[in-house]
């Protein structure tokens, strides 16, 4: 009768340790999914410089600003790069650093604008 006992009390506490072991698992795994993902913002470039010697101009930071002037278009059938965006965590400067080239620039840019 007392090793009945024994082996119920035993039985009980695995089963009551198993299911906590699943709970504990199964928690986890949740909360693994619940994690937000950092989403990284930027900030749209608008080339406003000159149509000629684009080579050089477009990769000229100078000639890159948060607005678009009123007189340009974008959407247009050129070569001249309309905008970019930029990380948040770099400024038009380094950016266009990284591209490095004009066809760079050209490729990263999402339309082109008037002349």
């Amino acid at each position: 009768m007392i090793n009945n006992k024994f082996a119920v009390k035993a039985s009980l506490f695995t089963l009551i340790l198993a299911l906590f072991a699943i709970g504990t698992y199964a928690a986890v795994a949740v909360m693994k999914k619940n994690v937000p993902s950092v989403v990284k913002t930027s900030t749209t470039y608008y080339y406003n410089g000159p149509s000629t010697n684009l080579s050089t101009n477009v990769m000229d930071p100078t000639n890159w600003s948060p607005s678009q002037n009123s007189s340009f278009t974008c959407g247009q059938p050129t070569d001249i790069p309309c905008s970019l965006d930029v990380p948040s965590d770099q400024s038009i400067d380094e950016h266009l650093d990284d591209l490095g080239s004009l066809s760079a620039v050209q490729s990263a840019a999402p339309s082109r604008r008037s002349k």
